[in-house]
């Protein structure tokens, strides 16, 4: 026991150490990118030295061409490569990593050095009718490539060129003729294309079979003619009946690096076949990495990362057939006429083979792609990092397993796309695989960003993320900027938050870093703690997500039993029965596994999930009914069933009882919009905000759902709790809403914003259903029944109308699992589980257990004060309060015990976070002292300020504030278009006592603000509440000098400068949405400045 109590002891003064002072290895990182040829190596260092003094901890390096007149330096050309070089240097001398991107552009490893040949493939096909018996001696068309993904403006017109004639034959079959229709939604099931899950509408989470088993062709009847065709003519002799001939071919899919330099445009590399990845990588990473020297551990080049899977799929190569049969056991060549509409078997036949085809694709996708990469990583000692999600072939988690950091992305909410079902998805491969570090792609922006995304306004979102689990943030994007003396200067175009050291405020913002670090930190360290593990279905590709209950918010929050997903060949490896919990080699456990509900499962998953049953451990779901392969079938089917029937007899088995929900309906919805003379909303609403509301009552309710979505951005509330948002109008946002139902009188809120410069199409669609107690089922659609706020609403037409066109596609999807609540309870009742956290939903989570200690990452979902009890799933420990913000740690002596959980009264400030870290210690005692003490103001600083502001950006150099203003309301120009940082100056005497620890309010500030007094600097508060400490001895009875530095946005200046000749403008960009008339932003230091006890 002494030994365990000095070991515990020792983990906790280790943790703590590095929670006050975070290793640069948990700073967090930017995508470093440049645009085409804008370099300089006086801006690589002044890059490179900025990230090191703000607490960046490294760069992933990429260079795009996103429209910009080309810069001086070409791509891959020596002086390019040498100028990479320098960089690395530099990151190496100051201690910085960097990630090397597997080629140009922002997604896969391609460029004009792959040849077609090496390039990604289709399998094409055409046909000719024949009738029998007659000879046949004639030309078959040569079939012709399949236009690209992102359309012929991909590809230059060399590249056109080589996609056009490129052409090889593979075989020639012929089938009696069919007048059925073949398989459905073919050119995603054969993997012809994939489209993003996270932006286009429709795109399936994983493709199921059709419920349809019509007869087609026996596979005996199809008749290889491969050996007969000379020179594109065939001769047969074609026998009685009627028959189509298939000639079969390989073209290039036309996918190309995007969006790469001109001088990196070229071709993607074959995912199917080693020869092009391991050219492409001698060719692109190698001539690089000569460059770069020699490396201390974990400084200059350290990773390659393999970006954004945005080449969608391919489904041929040379070798496939060959790859196939070696993976699958039998011979693709008869199942062929599927890929070309034709039903082989049957419907279902059909569909198994298109099943094996995928899962072949995935298979080699990782070994033959992915491995030859990771296997290159190796030999330069290297990590390997990928995002593995839209668009790829293959199942995300299954893809991302073969990475050393998987990483999600999340854009800012509000300002792109909703992809937060990526950062489940990484945090998942992550947690199941024994990645200990996860990263995501963080903050991701529209235009809609425009500047205004400070860390302020990106907290809360920042919270859930790392509540999520994500460890290492790489925020998009710090753009290079070639030139010292221009600002902002150069930006991605209207993509990213734009956080690099032109910004307003990156002097300031360290202090925030520090604050993303020690969390990062802590959330590396141990185990993760979660309860429910969700069996991905087998197949690809394949989108993990929740079951839709699992989740809760506009940011998708876990609830009280925390979940992770696992891919099949994942839980096959790795995942072992202990202590009736599934476990994995790293020490993550789970205590439920949840089924997917799908009617196949192969063999050998169905015998692995037996294993883990039979060692203990509980499962929820139905039983399969067969196998969804052809392998060994149809006596696959039979051992499925047979498994399946005796599995479903164990006690550990829970039937899935909670009931397939019914997909919600917009029939009644109408779009809706604010009626404005002369407007008309489909074509060009005037852009800015609008607020609908809907009042109704919801008496004897069960359960509610809402779906909405908006052109553009939308935020909807229920009684004044946010709910949904989204910023994608094809992507329809659903949430269970019944827990904020009240009895009697309801409200919804909808906050639509119509984004651009100019008038645009404008519209909100959306509809609440309530389920009674007694049966009833109530519709409540958008439609003039609404309320705008300031005017009258109109309804536009159908939820199918244009321009928008939704469709089926658009609607939720059925869910996947069983519901939370029916996991929740078997977790409750069944496994005698309690809920890792109770907060009454009010606290967003993340469970690390270290070696002993409990770590909980917790914070404030609301911008409310949070006061209440919070229960957390520990027994016999005291806890601790860690605060991220300053480094310090704490006692939180107030609790009680209840068994198996403890109960900590809470409270914490609007979005305010914190570890509650448990020690364990069964003679801790419960005192009544506060755990977090409630400070009141002791004295309020009226009097007026010296402003001075920098003369460089069109400030005066020093202004009197008799109050404290808003700049955008001031009346000197200067001031109010004024965008950068001001000094606030006050001198003041204070009868506060001294002597014990004082907290300085600055009330409300815009946008970020460091704090001086007497001389002894407080820190930064870049966050409401708006605090800093000062720590005791520091304030003076009299002749207390406080400095307040103040930095806002750039919005302002952009805004005064669009009203200006090009000659007088102080701001120099390349991009930016402001006009003259533009609404300025709230800037400055608001008050009221409080001394605070």
């Amino acid at each position: 026991m002494t030994l365990l109590l000095l070991s515990l002891a020792l983990t906790s003064a280790s943790l703590k150490a590095d929670f006050a002072t975070p290793p640069d290895s948990a700073r967090p990182w930017v995508y470093w990118y440049f645009m085409e040829g804008q370099m300089s190596r006086p801006g690589l260092t002044a890059d490179l030295e900025a990230m090191k003094k703000a607490g960046i901890g490294g760069g992933i390096f990429l260079e795009v061409d996103l429209g910009l007149p080309k810069g001086p330096v070409k791509y891959m050309t020596p002086e390019w490569r040498q100028m990479v070089g320098y960089a690395a240097k530099e990151a190496d001398r100051l201690g910085l990593a960097i990630a090397l991107g597997t080629g140009p552009g922002w997604c896969g490893a391609g460029g004009p050095w792959v040849k077609p040949e090496d390039s990604m493939q289709h399998l094409v096909s055409s046909g000719t009718d024949v009738t029998g018996p007659s000879r046949f001696n004639g030309e078959l068309p040569q079939p012709k490539p399949r236009t690209p993904f992102f359309g012929m403006g991909s590809l230059s017109p060399e590249l056109q060129k080589e996609w056009e004639t490129f052409y090889r034959d593979e075989f020639v079959l012929a089938v009696p003729t069919q007048s059925g229709a073949g398989v459905s939604d073919l050119d995603e099931k054969a993997l012809v294309y994939r489209a993003p899950f996270s932006s286009a509408p429709g795109v399936k989470q994983n493709l199921v079979e059709e419920n349809r088993n019509d007869r087609g062709v026996d596979k005996s009847q199809v008749i290889d003619l491969t050996s007969k065709l000379k020179d594109g003519r065939l001769k047969w002799e074609v026998p009685e009946g009627k028959w189509t001939i298939l000639r079969f071919g390989r073209t290039l899919t036309g996918t190309t690096t995007r969006p790469a330099p001109a001088a990196g445009l070229g071709f993607e590399t074959d995912k199917f076949e080693t020869e092009g990845i391991e050219r492409h990588l001698d060719t692109f990473v190698d001539a690089i990495l000569k460059e770069t020297g020699p490396r201390h551990p974990g400084r200059g080049i350290t990773t390659l990362h393999f970006d954004s899977w945005e080449m969608g799929a391919q489904n041929w190569s040379a070798n496939f057939r060959a790859a196939f049969q070696r993976r699958r056991g039998y011979d693709p060549l008869p199942y062929l006429p599927v890929m070309a509409g034709k039903n082989v078997g049957s419907t279902l036949v059909s569909e198994r083979f298109l099943w094996d085809l995928r899962q072949t694709a995935q298979e080699v996708v990782a070994d033959n792609q992915i491995g030859p990469i990771k296997a290159r990583s190796r030999k330069h000692g290297l990590n390997f990092s990928i995002e593995p999600y839209d668009m790829n072939p293959a199942a995300d988690m299954r893809l991302g397993s073969t990475a050393d950091i998987p990483m999600g992305e999340f854009w800012s909410k509000g300002y792109g796309f909703d992809s937060e079902y990526a950062v489940y998805e990484a945090v998942s491969i992550g947690h199941t695989n024994g990645r200990p570090v996860i990263g995501a792609e963080a903050f991701t922006s529209d235009s809609g960003d425009a500047w205004l995304q400070h860390p302020a306004t990106m907290k809360a979102q920042g919270d859930w993320a790392l509540a999520a689990g994500i460890n290492k943030f790489v925020y998009h994007r710090y753009q290079h900027q070639p030139e010292l003396d221009k600002y902002p200067g150069l930006t991605m175009g209207p993509y990213g938050v734009h956080w690099e050291r032109t910004s307003t405020w990156w002097d300031l913002v360290g202090d925030y870093h520090r604050y993303i670090a020690r969390c990062q930190q802590m959330l590396r360290q141990g185990q993760p703690v979660a309860d429910i593990l969700y069996l991905a279905p087998e197949g690809a590709p394949n989108v993990f997500l929740p079951s839709g209950d699992a989740t809760i918010g506009r940011l998708p929050d876990r609830r009280g039993y925390g979940f992770d997903g696992c891919d099949p060949e994942t839980l096959i490896i790795r995942a072992k029965a202990k202590d009736g919990q599934i476990v994995f080699p790293d020490g993550t456990a789970y205590r439920l596994l949840a089924m997917p509900r799908r009617e196949t499962m192969t063999p050998r998953l169905l015998k692995k999930v037996a294993a883990l049953v039979e060692g203990g451990v509980t499962i929820v779901g139905m039983p399969p009914k067969r196998s969804p392969s052809l392998v060994d079938y149809p006596e696959c089917d039979t051992e499925v069933a047979a498994l399946a029937t005796k599995l479903w007899t164990s006690p550990r088995v829970v039937r899935d009882a909670s009931p397939a929900e019914e997909p919600i309906s917009l029939e009644a919805a109408r779009w809706i919009w604010s009626k404005e003379d002369g407007v008309d909303p489909q074509t060009a609403a005037p852009v800015g905000q609008r607020t609908f509301r809907f009042s109704f009552k919801a008496d004897g309710v069960a359960s509610a759902r809402a779906a909405f979505t908006a052109d553009n951005v939308f935020r909807l509330s229920l009684n004044g709790t946010p709910i949904l948002s989204g910023t994608n109008f094809n992507n329809l946002q659903t949430a269970e809403v019944g827990r904020w139902l009240r009895p009697g009188d309801n409200e919804l809120v909808v906050t639509v914003e119509n984004e651009g410069t100019a008038p645009n199409p404008a519209g909100l669609l959306g509809v609440l259903e309530l389920k009674h107690t007694d049966g009833r089922r109530t519709v409540l659609p958008t439609d003039g029944s609404w309320k705008v706020d300031g005017g009258e609403v109109g309804e536009l037409g159908p939820w199918t109308m244009g321009p928008w066109g939704i469709s089926a596609g658009s609607l939720p999807r059925p869910e996947l699992y069983p519901s939370y609540s029916t996991l929740a309870e078997v977790l409750r009742t069944k496994l005698a589980t309690a809920p890792d956290l109770e907060s009454g939903e009010a606290l967003r989570y993340g469970h690390r257990r270290i070696d002993g200690l409990d770590a909980y990452f917790v914070a404030n979902r609301s911008e409310e004060v949070f006061e209440g009890p919070a229960t957390f799933r520990v027994a016999g420990a005291r806890a601790e309060w860690w605060d991220p913000m300053t480094g310090r740690t704490r006692p939180l002596p107030n609790f009680t015990a209840n068994g198996k959980t403890t109960t900590i009264p809470m409270r914490l400030d609007g979005l305010q976070s914190g570890f509650v870290v448990f020690h364990p210690d069964a003679k801790a005692r419960s005192t009544s002292v506060e755990n977090f003490p409630r400070l009141q103001p002791v004295a309020t600083l009226d009097g007026s300020w010296k402003v001075g502001f920098e003369t460089r950006f069109g400030g005066p150099a020093s202004a009197d504030f008799p109050t404290l203003k808003d700049w955008k309301d001031n009346a000197d120009d200067a001031i109010r278009h004024y965008s950068g940082k001001a000094v606030y100056t006050q001198t003041f005497d204070s009868a506060v006592a001294s002597d014990r620890p004082t907290t300085l309010s600055l009330g409300e500030v815009r946008n970020i603000a460091h704090v001086t007094l007497n001389g002894r600097d407080l820190g930064t508060a870049w966050c409401a509440p708006w605090q800093v400490e000062i720590p005791a001895g520091v304030l003076r009875a009299q002749g207390n000098r406080l400095e307040i530095t103040v930095a806002n946005l750039w919005s302002n200046r952009l805004i005064g400068d669009a009203g200006k000749p090009q000659s007088e403008r102080i701001t120099s960009t390349s991009w930016s949405p402001y006009g003259a008339n533009s609404p300025l932003q709230s800037s400055g230091l608001l008050g009221p400045v409080r001394i605070l006890q």
